[in-house]
């Protein structure tokens, strides 16, 4: 049925332009076609950044789309999945539901939503989230309290991916991509004409940014997800594991830190998880989590080399490389072994090299808040055990199926050396990360096994704390 479709989308094509062939001169066939065409996808383009970022579109961006498309290069499909499945700008401007269905509607059907087709979509959204997340829940939980904790329509990017497919599968789109003459998907085939220049079809194009500010919505919808969060952990089970921490804190409860997140049962509570810590080496899993979905999109090689500068990224303690620098200098290091000494040996000089290889191509705190979903305006290393049980069920959960994700966990697991979370449990299904500043004294890592858990433990000036990191991991391992 679907190649049917294509084939008769293929012959109107050819219609249209076989009509144009007539009604037109002869020697100005192609140029009337291509015009047509050329600003009709010119328009497309421009209203992908204004519906999805709500800005203009900048030159060099418009024309890299504007020649993968004309060209055939690219479709209609991939330039769709890279604007809003894989793009960090739409996940900052579109969260709520409603948002992203009115602006699938604009750019994909070019027109306003109505309040059928809204509530069609919204309740198809809603019974995907249930159909790929639900068993991420607790069963005691209900469908209302799974779609309240998951209000951010980016928390769920398979729907998105089923959203997306089932609108451009529809015939609407097919005819409005036909008279751009530009592929639908990649496997179609398009008229060979000449285009015209992708600056002057750039100044020509419309540009429309209707900005709607719904922030108030989306601290609506947050406040409630944590609201409900919060009433959540008291349920019988995580709220039993809390209270005999917390016993077994006494007069440590002001100094110490806890987030546990249970992978079969999905419960979960925190003990001062919100609270910032000078995290320690235990960054260096964010830090390799940001470096990994940089290689998975294309943007870093892995064989790429990063120079060493001696007043920046010279650190003592761990590590092994400080051992090879002569003079004062070190060869460049490739992004791979800087991950693997940043991992295995906690090496501060590959994690510091790392960090200035990351933001050669990016900001590295920036994608640390698209990861949260909130801004990191900080100074320092300083982070919370909530935000760091985060990047563990990102790692664990691994959703888009990054292959380099195993090689973190792997790393985490040899380093692991049977204290702190690991003293008491097996080390073989043990992946953690420890780290220690200044009275700081911290580790977080993700237990394997029939009960699986994630778990972030952070101390600052205690005595004793690597007996009470491990003394807390066993209450949380043999519950």
């Amino acid at each position: 049925m679907k190649n049917v479709f294509k084939n008769f989308v293929l012959i109107f094509s050819v219609l249209v332009f076989c009509f144009l062939s007539v009604v037109v001169p002869k020697a100005s066939t192609v140029n009337v076609v291509t015009k047509t065409s050329d600003k009709l996808l010119g328009n497309f383009i421009e209203s992908a950044y204004n519906i999805f970022y709500n800005r203009e579109s900048d030159l060099d961006g418009f024309t890299y789309w504007y020649e993968m498309l004309g060209s055939g290069k690219a479709s209609a499909k991939y330039f769709i999945e890279k604007f809003v499945l894989e793009s960090s700008e739409f996940s900052k401007t579109t969260k709520l539901k409603q948002d992203f269905v009115d602006k699938i509607y604009r750019f994909i059907l070019g027109r306003e939503t109505d309040e059928e087709g809204m509530e069609y979509w919204l309740n198809y959204i809603d019974s995907r989230i249930l159909h790929y997340y639900k068993s991420e829940y607790p069963s005691n939980y209900t469908n209302s309290e799974i779609l309240t904790l998951r209000w951010n329509i980016n928390d769920s990017p398979k729907v998105i991916h089923d959203v997306v497919n089932k609108i451009i599968s529809g015939g609407e789109f097919a005819i409005r991509i036909s008279f751009m003459n530009i592929k639908l998907y990649k496997d179609d085939v398009i008229l060979s004409t000449e285009r015209s220049n992708p600056s002057s079809v750039y100044n020509s194009v419309t540009r429309n940014i209707n900005y709607e500010d719904n922030s108030e919505a989306v601290l609506k919808a947050e406040k409630d997800a944590d609201d409900l969060q919060k009433e959540l952990s008291k349920r019988p089970g995580a709220l039993s594991l809390k209270n005999k921490i917390l016993k077994y804190l006494g007069n440590n409860i002001n100094n110490v830190a806890v987030s546990f997140y249970d992978a079969t049962t999905h419960e979960f509570f925190d003990i001062n998880g919100d609270v910032l810590f000078k995290a320690g080496s235990t960054h260096k899993v964010p830090l390799n989590i940001v470096l990994y979905d940089l290689v998975q999109a294309g943007k870093i090689d892995l064989n790429d080399k990063v120079a060493y500068v001696h007043e920046k990224h010279y650190e003592g303690g761990a590590g092994v490389l400080q051992n090879s620098i002569v003079n004062n200098t070190l060869p460049p290091q490739k992004f791979s072994e800087l991950s693997k000494r940043s991992l295995l040996n906690s090496d501060n000089i590959a994690a510091n090299m790392l960090i200035t290889g990351i933001n050669q191509y990016t900001s590295l705190y920036r994608e640390y808040g698209n990861i949260l979903g909130y801004p990191l305006n900080r100074i320092g290393n300083m982070f919370s055990t909530n935000e760091m049980n985060m990047f563990l069920k990102k790692l664990y959960y691994n959703e888009k199926n990054n292959p380099y994700y195993k090689d973190i966990i792997e790393y985490l697991k040899k380093s692991s050396t049977g204290v702190r979370i690991g003293r008491y449990i097996p080390e073989s299904i043990v992946a953690n990360k420890y780290g220690a500043y200044q009275g700081n004294y911290h580790d977080i890592g993700i237990v394997f096994g029939d009960r699986p858990f994630i778990l972030s433990i952070y101390t600052k000036d205690v005595a004793d704390p690597e007996t009470i990191i491990s003394n807390i991991a066993k209450i949380v391992y043999e519950r």
